[in-house]
């Protein structure tokens, strides 16, 4: 299988009594990476459950809200990027309006955490997609829009890479498949564009709608572009497949 795609449309929301719906995505495709997507009805609040072992990362797709912790009050009001204290500081989320976004939580492992002694990104860690910094990479067309929002081994949120990308009218991303990572897409804002990966008679092409997330496990070449008149606007999260430790 060259990639996993789940699509929003197709599913049908399942609030618990606390305005609450969650589902996991492609469960079983990866055993360091556990991604869900969270669906919270206007005044829900939700109270993640600590990990002190686990990176864990959220992107805010849709939707507004806030994030209590014990450092500051985020107001989401856009796509949004959160990262908690792994098990030192609580934190609520509470939707002001419909709210739906991706949760990941991912393994560490022994050097992980002992670099996590040395530096890491300040924690709790919270973001806006246009407070990011934009950067300029070859495998994207002129016109596009990218921006960094973890930048990988340097960032130190274990082995999480994020960033976003936004185009439009046949703009896009044509991207070599990487060997040792994997990576997730969430489209989001307005996006309504192209998906393909593989190559050569391999090749599989998929219809990415705002809200839909997919899987493409490391290996295949991927190309994502928006048809003219229409969107492309994606937040990408990679994982690095290389274990240093135990």
């Amino acid at each position: 299988m060259q990639a996993y795609m789940y699509y929003d449309a197709s599913h049908a929301r399942n609030y618990d009594d606390k305005g609450i719906d969650f589902i996991e995505l492609f469960e079983g495709t990866h055993d360091e990476v556990k991604i869900c997507k969270y669906f919270m009805r206007p005044g829900a609040t939700l109270t993640p459950a600590l990990f002190a072992d686990k990176a864990v990362f959220y992107v805010f797709g849709k939707g507004q809200g806030l994030i209590r912790d014990e450092e500051a009050l985020h107001i989401i009001d856009e796509v949004c990027f959160y990262a908690p204290n792994y098990g030192s500081t609580p934190y609520t989320i509470q939707a002001a309006t419909e709210l739906e976004f991706m949760q990941v939580i991912a393994n560490m492992d022994s050097d992980d955490q002992e670099k996590r002694a040395i530096a890491e990104i300040h924690l709790p860690f919270f973001r806006k997609e246009s407070q990011c910094d934009c950067y300029d990479q070859d495998c994207k067309t002129p016109g596009n829009t990218s921006r960094t929002v973890i930048w990988g081994e340097f960032d130190r949120l274990g082995r999480i890479t994020c960033g976003t990308c936004e185009g439009y009218n046949g703009e896009g991303t044509i991207e070599e498949g990487h060997p040792s990572v994997h990576q997730w897409n969430y489209a989001v804002g307005n996006a309504d564009y192209w998906m393909t990966v593989g190559s050569g008679k391999d090749k599989e092409t998929y219809f990415r709608k705002a809200g839909d997330l997919d899987f493409i496990p490391a290996g295949p070449d991927h190309t994502l572009f928006a048809g003219y008149g229409k969107c492309l606007h994606y937040v990408w999260v990679e994982f690095n497949t290389n274990k240093k430790g135990k």
